[in-house]
C-alpha cells in the first residue's frame, strides 16, 4: 500500500434522490408502487393482480465471508467465528441473507433509510488552523428576549496589512486577537516571579486591560498582534513579553483598550490544555465606534452544543485522559454567554450576518444543519406512519419507532412480505485458519465529503470565480459549507475489489498493518481476527417465500437477482458474461464479502389472484393452495418496463456492485494523504479537498491521487502511509482570494 499513487476509493457513497423520485412518481414517469410511499397491503387476504410464490436462491461465495458476533481478543482487539451448530455444521441465518437484500432493494427503490441514529443535532467537527484568520472577536453586550443577544465587534485594527519591501507589495491577512503570552517559563519573559502574579492577576478570564501591542510577521505568511506590556492600575507599563529580533515587525501601538480572553482555566498555563499552545489572547478595537450585531438564538443553541461536545469528546478520547481540560469542557453551556461574555463570531461574506459563535480559535466547530434535518428535507427519514411507507418499508416490514398518538396496526408496525427459510449450508468450506483482519475503521459522519451530494447527488461543489476566459470554475467546499441545505446525504458503498476475485486464500491486503512513514503499524488492540471464515467458492442455497407482490416489486427482485445486471453498461460484453456482487458480512472496505447471488434455473414459481390459473378458483374448488399450485416462470416473465441502469442511483449501484477493471487498488485514504488533502491555504480554502468520485456517469472510474507534498528541500516525502480518514474526488480547482 503506497501513498501519493492513484486508486479508487474503498468507501464512497451512492446517491438518493428521493425528492426527484417522488417528483417523477407524479408525474407518472416512475411507477408509484416501485418508487412513491403508500400503506402497505394487508396480510389477511391475497390482493387481485398480485403475485405470490417463491424463489429458489444460490449465493455463491467470491472473495472470503467474514460474520458472527465480534468477541474481545485476549490479545487485544477482538476476534470473530463464524458461527456452527452442535454437529459442527455452518449456521448462516436467513436474516443476513434478508438483510442484504434489504439494503440493494432500498438503494435500487431509492426508498427511505430504514435504519437512522437520531443524529438530531449538528455534528460537530475540528476547525482548520487557517479558519482562524475568519474569526471576530465578539464581545456581548445586550441580552434579547428572544434568547439571543447583541455582540460589538472587536476586531482589532485591520484585517489584512500590505508590506512594501524593496518595491515589492505583499499583502498579509492579520489575526484580529493579539497574542498573550503569560507563560512564566518563557525564556524571552521580562518579569520576575512577583511581577508574574501580578500579571496572572491582571490577565484572569474577561478581564478589562490596556496593552501595548506589537504587529509581527508569521513565517506563515500572516500577521498577529502581540501583547508586549500592560499597563497596571497606576497606569505604569509592565513589560511582559520581547519579540526576538528575527522577528519582523510591521507597527506598535499603545494604550490600547482590550478584554482578556482565555481557553485555559485562570490557574492553568495555556500548556495545560495542549502542549504546543503557549497564548492567550486579548480581544480589542482601535475604534471609538465598534460595530454591533445581532446574533440569533439559534446561533447562540450552536454554540452551546460545541461546548457540550468538548465534554463527548472527552469521554469518548482515552488520549485526553492525562491532559487538563479546558474552562468549557465540563461545564454549564447557558452560563459561559451573558452580559460581558467574550466568544468568537464567523461573519457571513458580506459581513451583515452572524453565522456562527464559536469558544476556541482552533477547535470544534458546528456544521449549519444536523443530519437528521437534511434527512428531512430530502424525504429519507424513517417512516411516521402507514402511508409513509416506502418500497423497502413495505416489502421487508417496518417498525414506527415514535408512532403517532391512537397509532395502530400499519401505523405501529407491518410484517414484511419475504420469508427466508434455512439455509443450506453443506457447500461450505470453512477454513480454520486464524487470520488477522487490517483495522476496519468505523464511519465518521462528521466526514461530510464521503457521505453528502448535491440534489444531483454529485460531489458539492461551490460557483468560483471566472477565469481568464470568463469560465465559471467550480471550487471545493470548506468544511464549514458542508451540511448545508441543498445537499443530500448518500448510501455508504464499498466497490468490489477485482484484483482479488478467483483466489481461493484471504487476501493479503485485507491482512497487511499498514505503514506510516516506512513503520508498520502492528496496534493489536485496533484489530480484528478471523478465528474461522468461509472460502470463495464455498455455496449457500435458501428458498425465498413472498406474498401479495405487485407485478413490478417482483420484477425489481428479480432484476436484482440477475448478477449480469449489476455490471455498468461501459463493463458490459455482448455476451453478457459478467457479473457483479452483493455484499455481506465484515469487512467491506477489504474487498471482503463478495457474493454472487442468482436464482437457480427453474427457481422462480409464481401464482396471481385474477389471471391464469388463478390461486382463489383452486381455494373455491379446494384443488390447490399456496406453496402448491405456483407456476415455473422464466426470469423474463417479469421484466421491468422501465431501465433501471438509466437512474443515476442504480448506475452508482452497479458500479460499487462490479467494481473497476483498470487493475488499480481499492484502498482508503492513507493517513499521510488524508493529512495533504486536508490542508488549507490561508484564506481557508482546501488546497486539495479531494472527495468520493461520482460513480455514476462518465467519470465513474476516474482514479484518486492527492498531489505528493514537496519537502522543504526540495526532494519528496516518504511515500508509506496508513489509514486515514477521508476518501475522495479528483475535482481540485483554485482557492477563493
Amino acid at each position: 500500500m503506497t501513498a501519493f499513487q492513484p486508486f479508487h476509493s474503498a468507501v464512497n457513497r451512492i446517491p438518493v434522490l428521493r425528492p426527484k423520485v417522488l417528483d417523477l412518481v407524479d408525474r407518472k414517469a416512475l411507477p408509484a408502487d416501485l418508487f412513491g410511499d403508500q400503506e402497505p397491503p394487508a396480510h389477511d387476504h391475497l390482493l387481485l393482480e398480485r403475485w405470490s410464490g417463491s424463489i429458489d436462491l444460490e449465493l455463491t461465495v467470491r472473495t472470503p465471508l467474514v460474520y458472527g458476533e465480534q468477541r474481545e481478543n485476549p490479545g487485544g482487539g477482538t476476534q470473530v467465528e463464524i458461527p456452527t451448530d452442535h454437529q459442527g455444521r455452518v449456521v448462516f441465518p436467513g436474516t443476513i441473507v434478508k438483510g442484504m437484500l434489504s439494503r440493494s432493494y432500498e438503494v435500487l427503490t431509492a426508498s427511505r433509510f430504514r435504519v437512522f441514529e437520531e443524529h438530531a443535532k449538528p455534528l460537530t467537527y475540528r476547525a482548520d488552523v487557517a479558519d482562524a484568520l475568519r474569526l471576530v472577536p465578539v464581545r456581548v453586550v445586550e441580552m434579547n428576549e428572544d434568547g439571543g443577544f447583541i455582540v460589538e465587534l472587536l476586531r482589532g485594527e485591520k484585517k489584512k496589512y500590505v508590506r512594501d519591501k524593496n518595491g515589492i507589495k505583499q499583502e498579509f491577512p492579520a489575526v484580529s486577537a493579539a497574542f498573550l503570552r503569560v507563560d512564566s517559563s518563557h525564556p524571552r519573559r521580562c518579569v520576575g516571579s512577583s511581577e508574574f502574579r501580578k500579571i496572572q492577576a491582571m490577565t484572569r478570564h474577561q478581564n478589562k486591560v490596556r496593552c501595548k501591542l506589537s504587529l509581527c510577521i508569521h513565517p506563515k505568511g500572516y500577521a498577529y498582534w502581540r501583547v508586549i506590556g500592560l499597563y497596571d492600575a497606576r497606569d505604569e507599563l509592565v513589560e511582559i513579553y520581547d519579540v526576538s529580533s528575527d522577528v519582523e515587525v510591521l507597527k506598535i501601538i499603545d494604550k490600547v483598550v482590550g478584554y482578556v480572553y482565555r481557553s485555559a482555566r485562570d490557574e492553568e498555563p495555556p500548556e495545560s490544555v495542549f502542549s504546543n499552545k503557549h497564548n492567550e489572547r486579548v480581544f480589542f478595537s482601535v475604534s471609538n465606534d465598534t460595530k454591533k450585531m445581532v446574533v440569533s438564538a439559534s446561533v447562540v443553541n450552536s454554540y452551546r452544543r460545541i461546548v457540550e461536545s468538548y465534554s463527548e469528546q472527552r469521554k469518548i478520547n482515552e488520549l485526553q485522559r492525562n491532559v487538563r481540560p479546558n474552562r468549557f469542557t465540563g461545564v454549564d453551556s447557558k452560563a459561559l454567554l451573558r452580559k460581558g461574555s467574550l466568544a468568537y463570531a464567523v461573519l457571513s461574506d458580506d459581513e451583515a450576518v452572524v453565522e456562527e459563535l464559536v469558544p476556541t480559535m482552533v477547535g470544534r466547530r458546528s456544521y449549519c444543519m444536523s443530519p437528521r434535518s437534511l434527512a428531512e428535507k430530502q424525504c429519507v427519514t424513517p417512516l411516521g406512519s402507514a402511508t409513509e411507507a416506502s418500497a423497502a418499508d413495505r416489502l421487508f416490514g417496518y417498525v414506527v419507532s415514535n408512532p403517532r398518538e391512537g397509532a395502530e396496526n400499519g401505523g405501529v408496525a407491518s410484517r414484511g412480505r419475504l420469508i427466508f427459510g434455512q439455509v443450506d449450508t453443506s457447500s461450505v468450506v470453512l477454513s480454520r485458519e486464524e487470520t488477522p483482519i487490517a483495522p476496519l475503521l468505523s464511519p465518521k459522519p462528521a466526514s461530510a465529503r464521503r457521505f453528502l451530494t448535491d440534489i444531483k447527488g454529485e460531489t458539492p461543489m461551490k460557483k468560483g470565480e471566472c477565469d481568464e476566459d470568463n469560465q465559471q470554475k467550480d471550487r471545493v467546499l470548506r468544511r464549514s459549507e458542508y451540511f448545508r441545505s441543498g445537499q443530500y446525504l448518500g448510501v455508504a458503498a464499498h466497490p468490489v475489489h477485482r484484483s482479488i476475485l478467483g483466489s481461493d486464500n484471504f487476501p493479503s491486503s485485507a491482512t497487511r498493518a499498514p505503514l506510516q512513514e516506512g513503520v508498520r503499524q502492528d496496534n493489536r488492540q485496533i484489530h480484528s481476527v478471523a478465528k474461522t471464515w468461509i472460502r470463495p467458492g464455498s455455496v449457500l442455497r435458501c428458498r425465498m417465500r413472498f406474498e401479495n407482490l405487485s407485478r413490478n416489486e417482483l420484477a425489481a427482485l428479480v432484476w436484482l437477482l440477475e448478477p449480469a445486471n449489476l455490471v455498468p453498461a461501459s463493463e458490459q460484453n455482448a455476451e453478457k458474461s459478467k457479473v457483479g456482487y452483493l455484499r455481506v458480512g465484515l469487512g467491506k472496505p477489504l474487498g471482503l464479502g463478495a457474493v454472487e447471488v442468482r436464482m437457480v434455473k427453474d427457481g422462480l414459481r409464481a401464482v396471481n389472484v385474477g389471471g391464469e390459473n388463478d390461486l382463489s378458483v383452486a381455494y373455491q374448488n379446494l384443488s390447490g393452495c399456496l406453496g402448491v399450485s405456483e407456476t415455473v416462470h422464466r426470469p423474463a416473465d417479469f421484466a421491468l418496463k422501465i431501465n433501471p441502469a438509466a437512474l443515476p442511483w442504480v448506475q452508482a449501484f452497479q458500479r460499487a456492485s462490479f467494481g473497476y477493471s483498470d487493475g488499480r487498488p481499492v484502498r482508503h485514504m492513507l493517513l499521510n494523504e488524508n493529512q495533504e488533502n486536508n490542508k488549507v491555504d490561508r484564506y481557508g480554502d482546501p488546497k486539495c479537498g479531494l472527495s468520493p468520485v461520482d460513480m455514476f456517469g462518465d467519470g465513474d472510474t476516474k482514479l484518486l491521487q492527492v498531489p505528493e507534498p514537496e519537502r522543504r528541500n526540495g526532494g519528496r516525502q516518504h511515500r508509506g502511509g496508513r489509514q486515514g480518514g477521508h476518501h475522495g474526488n479528483t475535482h481540485h480547482h483554485g482557492r477563493r482570494h
